[in-house]
């Protein structure tokens, strides 16, 4: 049996460690700090982006993915599509692949730097983060939403390429980079292949997943998201990575009114979040 000694000592311990578990839960409260991060889902699926883009149309259906392979990406929230530019359907081509992941741990998802190595390509370049010059025909900041350090958030009002009905959303903030890495394979060595990828991360743009871990797991957010955006490109030997950049970027011009419109809107999230209704 304990003697008394010990048995106050062993109770004095207990006390001490709710009180520490207590305090600790309230700290994190008072400071607003989210350990574990809340899903938030997409407004509308990804299999909504329009087929036709401006400048841009669809070639073939969607892929879709067999049970093992969804497992293997870590979501089951994802489009695969390929595009050709409408005056140069043969040449300009874009294989999109957007994958969506929330409501999980800081997980790293597939990037093209290991997975293309998987299926058999080579290597011919090391990544690169290489600047993504868009046109941004039509942006605007919106005065009435600032981020964090009070830059006002980048909105866009456009005709949706189907309806023509106006929507307006708000655009990823951030400096656009694509990390960009030269593949060839062993059937096709006279051909040039390049893949791309970029996230959103809680409607930010990042280029690595160590930049989406600093946004999207951020202390103070709540909720969380990430979508990587990954573009595939193939052309002869004298298609460079400058070309293939500056192809993506006119794509991601294309593109990003659509995925957006079905991409959560983070400044409505973080207000609901800020005024308890999320």
């Amino acid at each position: 049996m304990f003697d008394r000694h010990a048995k106050l000592a062993l109770i004095l311990v207990c006390l001490t460690m709710t009180v520490g578990a207590v305090g600790l839960r309230a700290a994190v409260r008072g400071l607003d700090v989210y350990l574990r991060k809340l899903p938030v889902r997409p407004r509308e699926h990804l299999s909504n982006i329009s087929t036709v883009l401006p400048g841009w149309r669809l070639i073939g259906g969607e892929r879709k993915y067999s049970a093992e392979m969804v497992e293997e990406l870590g979501t089951d929230i994802y489009l695969e599509r390929v595009y050709v530019r409408e005056d140069d359907p043969d040449e300009a081509q874009i294989q999109l692949h957007v994958t969506y992941y929330t409501g999980m741990i800081d997980a790293v998802p597939h990037v093209p730097d290991r997975c293309f190595i998987a299926a058999g390509y080579n290597t011919r370049s090391t990544p690169r983060n290489m600047p993504v010059d868009l046109a941004r025909a039509g942006w605007r900041d919106d005065p009435a939403v600032t981020d964090p350090g009070g830059t006002p958030w980048p909105m866009v009002t456009y005709p949706h390429p189907i309806t023509h009905e106006v929507v307006s959303v708000h655009m990823p903030a951030g400096e656009f980079r694509l990390r960009t890495t030269e593949f060839s394979h062993d059937d096709a060595l006279d051909r040039r292949v390049y893949a791309g990828y970029l996230f959103i991360a809680n409607g930010r743009i990042a280029v690595t997943p160590e930049e989406v871990k600093l946004l999207a797991f951020k202390k103070s957010e709540r909720y969380a998201y990430y979508c990587k955006v990954q573009l595939h490109s193939i052309g002869g030997r004298d298609l460079t990575p400058e070309q293939f950049v500056t192809r993506s970027a006119e794509f991601l011009d294309a593109l990003l009114p659509e995925l957006m419109r079905c991409l959560p809107d983070w400044p409505e999230v973080q207000a609901r979040a800020a005024a308890g209704t999320g």
